[in-house]
């Protein structure tokens, strides 16, 4: 069932990304895609374990730049990009980032 609903969800995105963003998967190395660590950058979660903030990731993609536009102007990996938006996309999903209000 779980199957069937991701499936259901990856189907209703956008189809310019549709394909784009797979299951995550660890790198060769096994490197979650988003990392913290209190004693760089204070703790901010980042892509992999580079100084790369998510929020950076966002924002870019906000104001309309693309995934390889990003990878590009930032020299990041563009499978450690796509596993951390789909960890964000699994989390959104799972109800991990919304707040409960009754209607």
């Amino acid at each position: 069932m779980a199957v069937t609903m991701q499936k259901d969800r990856a189907e209703r995105l956008p189809l310019d990304i549709q394909g784009e963003i797979g299951p995550t998967r660890p790198s060769e190395t096994n490197i979650p895609p988003i990392t913290i660590n209190p004693e760089r950058m204070g703790g901010t979660p980042v892509i992999g374990v580079e100084r790369l903030p998510v929020e950076y990731l966002i924002g870019y993609l906000m104001k309309g730049g693309t995934v390889d536009e990003f990878v590009d102007e930032f020299d990041a990996d563009r499978e450690m990009v796509l596993a951390a938006l789909q960890l964000i996309r699994v989390a959104l999903a799972d109800g991990w980032l919304a707040e409960r209000v009754d209607y």
